[in-house]
């Protein structure tokens, strides 16, 4: 089945091969025009105010598809441009731009070179030299890239004459300088401008580095484009290209660690159930803390991206960035924006990863004899008898005995083996693969990117169903309508398929949890049958207790329609997305019989059964934007933004489900007798409306101010929030102050590029309404009464206190963002407070059969914390280097509460007074040695003895206990710290020299406290539950400083939540690691430009300080039954054509 499933996948990834290929051909003669168009038809829309002669040209370069060549001092000396142009042609636009008679232009080979009036523009690959002078016949060639990809374009010139030439397509020059001592300057617009002595060199590569302060001008905003520095809010811009090429199951992973006050988590490594959980700056809320997600504009889906298809991820985290999407924006927002097509020949990239993972963690288990050996100690301890003979462990060991018979005439057996259930059913190497192809490319009025993906990785077991795999689908296209009209399109569409088996696989009861304990002297088979001996057997859970399909249908559009200087500075913008998410989830039960040699003991999964869950949402979102940059002189900028926004949302749930099924049924999750079933649904509706509008004013580029002001309201079925209570308004403001544009700043300190001073203070809501749509549910088809007793059409009320309104958080921030050398060092700095004055919270009041506990807003939050980024980039020649370092931290405590949260051993969330997320216990300080020790310290219960954790008696009563379980009386028990990670940081470097690139990023924790659970830690608190290796250092007599209390079956007083059990789950891991090299091909190699080959590994190496190394620090559960992580290795390949 699973060859043939293979086969379907590889025919249909075959097959959107063939139609991506169809459409590149249809593309190709659709762009082909391009590089015949001339001065006069190629058109240019600019809107700049005081910008640099080097952003303009790069603005002209981006919508025309050309590069200029230009030589670098008179970029470097032109004064800052204003210019208002709306679809004029390019030898206009360069006539404003450049005075005519100063300087003239000619465009040859898709290159505008602008040369002064008084000489005459070099051709391409064509040295132009002084009629005077006879030089000397050398020649120079090479490759200018920019470490990843050819740079067309680059203006090559001989310093010191007008000699030079323009790279060609593939970055390829060739120039006759005038001897072997020429020194070159390489130019072009974006990238920094670098000089290189020949020294008599004949061939000579070079490698651009990007200029920062270009590259990275213009950052992604609420509704919006805005320059980085007149930015005031705390805005950080990760660049597509740090997400691509990663081994990684989806672009939320690719996420962590690269932005300050970004935290990515994940549950565990089970393929496409990783539980990833995005947070900006921590909780604002403990009912949502999930970030706005918006793709091109829209609200999006980014769990299902192809990482390969992002241009940049933009991350809003304070109040003044984010609260101009109003009741959504409490938690941050994350602005994806995806790669658009270009002017120019279609270009196809073609990129594939395929790589082996190993599992990271997996327990040791014991031989059987040394498990035995250790339970009848541990008995022996409990005061009950051993359980295993000298003569039956001394059979374990002998493995021509794997069992003898029963002396009682049942005719079973008793077993002698020595299995490791792990091992069985695991793979050494499990595998992923990636594969995708993209095209780009268009005319100056119209522009496609079309890109097809395939991603699919194995799990860890090699029987029964655990992969999943995910297709993607993006096209975006560009269109200028007329003069004033343009329409962007952009479709996505994602499949995602996970099969895991029909039994739970982690967590307590879970196949895990068998598979880490079970005994290993049983075989998994009574011997000379196929039926599977009773007991907790983790094969047969794995192999034949079902099997679950969930599958996974998204596709949105987003349409933006843009009317531009319909009156002077004046855009108005039409954004509509429609999106349909379509999940389906099959899982069939299958009864598994197990065996004594006499005959059947017991049964699981009885009878067959099925469940097959729909649930299809479906959202419409619509924007109408307005954007006016209103005349205010020539020092004064004001720009204003007015819009109104619209956003609805469907769903409806179906579960349907059936009993004593038949074999064929749950082999294809389907129903044959619709007679045997029944269904039942859930339905919900609601809208969301907005309207809103952002004031941006500045001072000749010193002073900064920007107002946002929101008004909302909520419509839909459920009456969770009265009617008068869903409407709110959310104002924001921020400043900022470039002090580097001061002259009594730039005098005193001129080694400052870029030195801004920010605040800011803002209101933003909290509402999760796309959750809490379900306000009715009934059944339909109601064919089982004994087994379904409900019989009859139930609607479950809530009661819903009269003061319910929005969750509003305010947040307070202060920033400093600095530049120093070119540009090259840039430091970011931020503080900010938040506050939730009126939390939601459970309670356990007016609780009955058919009423849900109300929700009210009874708490108070507050959180706090700072954030610093640091980055360097440099080149020296064609050798490019970069280091960039991020650290967060982030506090909260809960400021009232007037619940009644008991105060318990354990996790506990929304105590006063203390974090969300405490933990609660009694302090250990070591261990009773003897029992004098246990007879003069306070009371721990009646079983303690030697070898038992001593706990501190903290309110001297004699006794160890948790008192009353509230605030004010919660006897010995004592804060321990939180769950919620502190200091979490990123690290990442690279260089590229020559075609060869090499980069490495590391992430982890600084501080972060996890509760693992003694149950799950210790063995025989039921006597199944077998030993791991580390449980040899257990304490005894001999071993008084033992990583373990001693051995016991059974439950007792080490069980319980102490500070012996809280571990330290800080940790810094290396998340990826690159080798790559790429070669570039000659001119006369048409059909490709080059191709990189390269390493990529993922998780390769961490340390952390566990106590239970079989726990991994990034797990955020309290027992160690969770499916682990992987260490991936894989090898890459990326071809341009």
């Amino acid at each position: 089945m699973q060859g043939t499933q293979q086969a379907f996948r590889k025919a249909a990834f075959i097959k959107h091969c063939y139609i991506l290929l169809f459409c590149i051909c249809i593309s190709c003669s659709y762009a082909h025009a391009a590089g015949f168009q001339d001065s006069d038809t190629i058109k240019v829309t600019l809107r700049v105010n005081k910008m640099s002669l080097k952003q303009v040209l790069r603005l002209i370069e981006k919508q025309t598809g050309l590069t200029f060549a230009i030589s670098s001092s008179i970029v470097e000396n032109a004064k800052d441009i204003s210019i208002q142009v709306q679809h004029q042609p390019l030898k206009d636009v360069l006539r404003q731009i450049f005075t005519p008679g100063q300087y003239a232009w000619e465009i040859r080979n898709k290159q505008i070179i602008i040369y002064p009036s008084s000489q005459s523009p070099s051709l391409q690959g064509t040295p132009n030299r002084p009629i005077s002078t006879e030089p000397e016949k050398f020649y120079v060639s090479g490759v200018v890239s920019d470490g990843e990809r050819p740079l067309p374009g680059v203006s090559i010139r001989e310093k010191g004459t007008h000699n030079g030439v323009s790279t060609s397509e593939n970055g390829r020059y060739r120039l006759q300088v005038t001897n072997g001592q020429a020194v070159l300057s390489l130019s072009l617009i974006g990238y920094e401008t670098q000089v290189i002595p020949l020294k008599e060199r004949h061939n000579v590569d070079a490698l651009l580095q990007g200029d920062t302060k270009i590259l990275n001008d213009l950052v992604i905003i609420g509704y919006g484009i805005q320059n980085k520095a007149n930015i005031t809010g705390s805005i950080t811009k990760i660049e597509g290209r740090r997400l691509k090429s990663r081994p990684v199951t989806n672009v939320i992973a690719a996420l962590q660690g690269t932005a300050p006050g970004l935290l990515v988590t994940r549950n565990n490594g089970q393929p496409g159930k990783e539980g990833f959980n995005i947070q900006i700056r921590g909780l604002s809320s403990v009912n949502n803390s999930d970030p706005l997600i918006l793709v091109d504009g829209a609200p999006g889906s980014i769990a299902l991206m192809n990482p390969n298809d992002i241009e940049s991820v933009s991350v809003l985290k304070d109040a003044a960035a984010a609260s101009i999407y109003g009741p959504l924006a409490a938690s941050g927002v994350v602005l994806v924006t995806t790669k658009r097509g270009k002017p120019g020949p279609v270009s196809v990239e073609y990129n594939s990863l395929f790589g082996v993972e190993k599992p990271i963690n997996l327990p040791e288990r014991m031989h059987s004899w040394q498990a035995a050996a250790l339970q009848n100690e541990a008995l022996q301890n409990a005061g009950r008898p051993a359980a295993w003979s000298p003569r039956e462990i001394a059979m374990m060991q002998d493995p021509t005995i794997n069992f003898t018979p029963k002396t009682d005439g049942s005719g079973n057996y008793n077993y002698y083996d020595d299995i490791n259930p792990i091992k069985n059913v695991t793979r050494n190497n499990s595998t992923t693969s990636t594969y995708n192809v993209s095209a780009r490319g268009g005319t100056t009025d119209h522009q496609f990117l079309l890109s097809l993906g395939q991603f699919s990785r194995q799990g860890l077991f090699n029987i029964g169903s655990d992969n999943t795999s995910r297709t993607n689908l993006q096209l975006n296209i560009n269109n200028r309508l007329s003069e004033v009209l343009s329409l962007e399109t952009s479709i996505q569409y994602a499949k995602s398929r996970t099969q895991s088996p029909g039994w739970r696989v982690d967590g307590h009861k879970g196949i895990l949890n068998y598979l880490y304990q079970q005994p290993g002297n049983v075989p998994v088979y009574v011997p000379g049958t196929n039926q599977y001996t009773a007991g907790y057997n983790g094969y047969a859970l794995l192999k034949d207790a079902g099997k679950r399909d969930e599958q996974t249908s998204f596709a949105d559009a987003v349409f933006t329609l843009k009317a531009e200087n319909l009156l002077k500075g004046l855009t108005l913008k039409t954004v509509y997305s429609p999106q349909l998410n379509n999940y389906y989830d099959g899982l069939g039960k299958k009864t598994i019989d197990f065996y004594e040699a006499s005959g059947l003991i017991n049964s699981v999964n009885n009878p067959n059964s099925l469940k097959r869950g729909r649930l299809l949402e479906v959202q419409h979102s619509l924007q109408l934007l307005a954007d006016y940059d209103l005349p205010a002189g020539k020092k004064n900028s004001v720009h204003i933004l007015g819009g109104y926004a619209f956003e609805s949302h469907y769903q409806h749930q179906k579960i349907t489900a059936a009993t004593d099924v038949s074999p064929s049924e749950l082999a294809q999750l389907t129903f044959n007798n619709p007679e045997r079933y029944f269904s039942y649904h859930f339905k919900g509706a609601g809208t969301l409306s907005s309207l809103f509008t952002r004031i941006n004013y500045n001072y000749n580029d010193r002073y900064l101010l920007e107002a946002n002001l929101v008004a909302a309201k909520l419509l839909f079925n459920s009456s969770e929030i009265p009617e008068l209570n869903r409407q709110h308004l959310f104002p924001s403001f921020s400043a900022g102050w470039r002090l580097n544009n001061e002259k009594w700043f730039a005098s005193a300190f001129p080694f400052f590029d870029e030195f801004k001073l920010r605040a800011s203070w803002g209101m933003v809501g909290s509402y999760n309404w796309r959750t809490n749509l379900n306000d009715f549910n009934y059944y339909d088809q109601l064919h089982h009464p004994n087994v379904y007793p409900i019989t009859s059409y139930t609607d479950f009320d809530r009661y819903i206190p009269g003061n319910n309104n929005w969750e509003t958080i305010t947040t307070a921030n202060g920033g400093l963002d600095m530049a120093f050398f070119k540009g090259r060092l840039n430091i970011n700095a931020d503080y900010f407070v938040k506050h939730n004055p009126r939390m939601q919270i459970a309670t356990q009041e007016l609780m009955t059969e058919l009423l849900i506990a109300p929700v009210f807003y009874s708490a108070a939050m507050r959180s706090w914390g700072w954030e610093l980024n640091l980055g360097w980039r440099d080149n020296r020649g064609s050798f490019s280097y970069w280091v960039n370092a991020n650290l967060f931290d982030d506090q909260n405590k809960i400021e009232h509460s007037n619940g009644n949260a008991p105060w318990l051993p354990g996790n506990n969330h929304g105590l006063d007074g203390l974090p969300y997320n405490a933990i609660l216990g009694y302090k250990s300080d070591g261990y009773f040695q003897n029992n004098n020790e246990v007879s003069n310290h306070a009371y721990q219960g009646i079983n303690t003895a030697a070898g038992d954790l001593r706990y501190t008696d903290v309110n001297h009563d004699g006794s160890i206990n948790s008192g009353n379980a509230t605030k004010a009386d919660h006897g010995d028990l004592v804060y321990l710290g939180s769950s919620q990670p502190r200091y979490s940081y990123g690290f990442d470097a690279g260089f590229s020299w020559k075609g060869l690139d090499f980069s490495v990023f590391l992430q982890g924790i600084g501080q972060r406290k996890v509760l693992v659970q003694g149950k799950y830690s210790m063995p025989f608190v039921q006597d199944w539950q077998q030993p791991w290796e580390i449980h040899q250092d257990s304490w005894r007599p001999d071993n008084p400083d033992a990583a373990f209390p001693r051995l016991y079956a059974g439950y007792n007083q080490n069980l319980a939540s102490s500070s012996f059990w809280v571990m330290n789950a800080a940790y810094i891991r290396l998340k990826n690691l690159q080798l790559g090299y790429t070669f570039h091909f000659a001119q006369n190699r048409p059909l490709i430009k080059s191709i990189r080959i390269y390493f990529s590994g993922q998780d390769l190496w961490e340390v952390n300080k566990m106590k239970i190394k079989y726990y991994d620090p990034e797990q955020a559960t309290s027992n160690g039954y969770q499916y682990p992580f992987f260490r991936s290795f894989t090898l890459g390949l990326n071809a341009t054509f």
